[in-house]
C-alpha cells in the first residue's frame, strides 16, 4: 500500500509512512511505561521512554514536510527535524548502555522530564531561535552538515552495535536480535538519506521504508519484554505457587499420616485404612487379616544401648517388615515398639505363614551394633466385627505369644 501511495502522491506516501512509524513509537512508549514493573533491563526502559519524544519530533517533521502547508515561513524544517530526531535516537541507543549493568532503578519520571527538556530545546532551536544548521538548499540538495550528520549518526549506531554485542549476555536471544536488526535498519535508512537531491526522490522513499522496519523491531523488542514475558511471568508464578501448594499439601498429608521416625503409616492412618477395608469386606466379602508385632525386651535394649540405637533398630525393623509384605498391604507403627500389618485378600492361615516368615527373618537378622532380637506376633482375621474388637483380639493373641515364651506367632 505504501509503495502504491508513493506512485500516486509522494507526499501521501511520506505522511502515511511517518504516521505509521510515529504510531509504532507511541505504542512502544505506552507499553514500556505501563510495563515498568516487569521490565528489569534498564536499557529497554530508557529507549521505551525516549521513543515517545522521538515520535513527537517526527510528528513535527511530518507536519513541516514540504507541501503540507502548515509551516509556511520555511520549506525545509522537515530536514532539520529529521536530523535532530535521528541524533536523539542514535545517542539514546548508545548512552543507554551505561545503565545495562547497573542495578540502580531507573526513575521513569526523572527520565521523562529530562527528555522533555531536550525535546523542547531541539524544537526551540529550529522554530523559535532558528539556530539549527540548514540541512537542505533548494536546487542544490543536501548541505554538508546534513550529509556529515547522517554519517555521524551511522557511526554512533555502529558504536552502539559493538557495545550491544559486548553486552549480549544482558539481553535474551530474541531481544538481542531485534535490537541489532533495528540498529542495522536505521544505519541503512541514514545512508539512503545521504544521496538524495530531491525531498521526493527514490532514496528518500527507501530510507523511510527502513525507518519503519527499525521502529517495528524496537516495538517487537518492547512487546516481548512488556507484554509476552509479563504474561509468561504471571502464569509461571501461578504455576509455581500451585506447585508449592501441592508440595505443601503433600508435606502436611505426610505429617498427618506418616510416622516421622520409621516412615511407616501412623496410628491415625492405620484406623482410617482398617475402616475402609472393613467397608470393602461388607460389600465384597474381601478377606483380610491384622497382625500385631511387638519387639521382645525392647526396654532392655533401650536401657543398655540408649534410645538412639533403639531408634535405629526401629528403622531397620520397619524396613524388614515392609520387605516381607506386598505393596497392597498396610504396614504401620502402632505405637512405641509395636507394629501393625494388614494383609489384604488374605485368610488366617495365609497370614500366619507371612507372619512366621517375617519373624524368622528378624530372629536371624543382625541389627546395629551386632544386636540380635526377636518379636512376638498376634494375628487375627476380620469377621465383620468392629475394628476395635478386631484389634483387641489381635492384641490378646500378641499377649499370649509373649506369655508363652516370646519369639512366636499365635493365631
Amino acid at each position: 500500500m505504501l509503495y502504491f501511495s508513493s506512485l500516486y502522491n509522494y507526499l501521501l506516501f511520506h505522511t502515511i509512512a511517518e504516521i505509521f512509524s510515529i504510531c509504532i513509537a507511541f505504542t512502544v512508549f505506552l507499553i514500556s511505561w505501563n510495563s515498568m514493573r516487569y521490565i528489569e533491563n534498564n536499557y529497554l526502559k530508557l529507549i521505551g521512554i525516549a521513543y515517545f519524544f522521538i515520535a513527537f519530533i517526527d510528528l513535527f517533521h511530518t507536519m513541516s514536510y514540504k507541501g503540507m502547508q502548515i509551516f509556511k515561513d520555511y520549506d525545509y524544517y522537515a530536514n532539520q527535524l529529521w536530523i535532530a530526531a535521528r541524533y536523539f535516537e542514535s545517542i539514546i541507543l548508545l548512552i543507554s548502555f551505561i545503565f545495562v549493568k547497573s542495578k540502580m532503578k531507573v526513575n521513569p519520571y526523572a527520565l521523562f522530564a529530562i527528555c522533555t527538556v531536550i525535546t523542547t530545546l531541539i524544537l526551540s532551536s529550529i522554530f523559535v531561535w532558528k539556530i539549527f544548521p540548514e540541512c537542505f538548499v533548494d536546487g542544490v540538495g543536501l548541505t554538508p552538515f546534513k550529509i556529515y550528520s547522517e554519517y555521524t549518526i551511522c557511526l554512533i549506531l555502529f558504536a552502539a552495535i559493538i557495545i550491544l554485542k559486548n553486552n549480549k549476555s544482558y539481553f535474551e536471544g530474541i531481544v538481542y536480535r531485534y535490537l541489532l536488526l533495528s540498529m542495522v535498519c536505521t544505519i541503512i535508512s541514514e545512508l539512503a538519506f545521504t544521496v538524495y537531491i530531491d525531498n521526493y526522490g527514490f532514496s528518500n522513499l527507501v530510507g523511510h521504508y527502513f525507518k519503519i522496519f527499525s521502529f517495528y523491531l524496537i516495538y517487537k523488542t518492547i512487546i516481548v519484554k512488556g507484554i509476552q514475558e509479563p504474561y509468561d511471568f504471571i502464569f509461571r508464578e501461578m504455576k509455581q505457587k500451585e506447585q508449592e501448594l501441592l508440595e505443601r499439601n503433600c508435606v502436611l498429608k505426610a505429617q498427618a499420616t506418616i510416622d516421622a521416625l520409621t516412615g511407616l503409616y501412623n496410628h491415625r492412618y492405620i484406623y482410617e485404612r482398617l475402616a475402609k477395608e472393613a467397608k470393602r469386606y461388607s460389600r465384597s466379602n474381601c478377606q483380610f487379616v491384622v497382625m500385631l508385632l511387638d519387639i521382645d525386651y525392647f526396654k532392655r535394649i533401650n536401657d543398655t544401648y540408649g534410645h538412639l540405637i533403639g531408634d535405629k533398630i526401629l528403622k531397620e525393623l520397619s524396613k524388614i517388615i515392609k520387605e516381607g509384605t506386598r505393596q497392597t498391604d498396610l504396614v504401620g507403627r502402632y505405637g512405641g515398639e509395636e507394629f501393625l500389618v494388614m494383609l489384604v485378600d488374605t485368610n488366617l492361615n495365609e497370614g500366619f505363614k507371612v507372619a512366621e516368615k517375617i519373624r524368622r527373618v528378624i530372629e536371624l537378622y543382625e541389627f546395629v551394633d551386632k544386636i540380635h532380637l526377636t518379636v512376638s506376633i498376634g494375628i487375627e482375621e476380620y469377621k465383620g466385627e468392629k475394628i476395635s474388637e478386631l484389634l483387641n483380639k489381635a492384641d490378646k493373641k500378641l499377649y499370649a505369644a509373649k506369655e508363652s515364651g516370646r519369639n512366636k506367632t499365635i493365631m
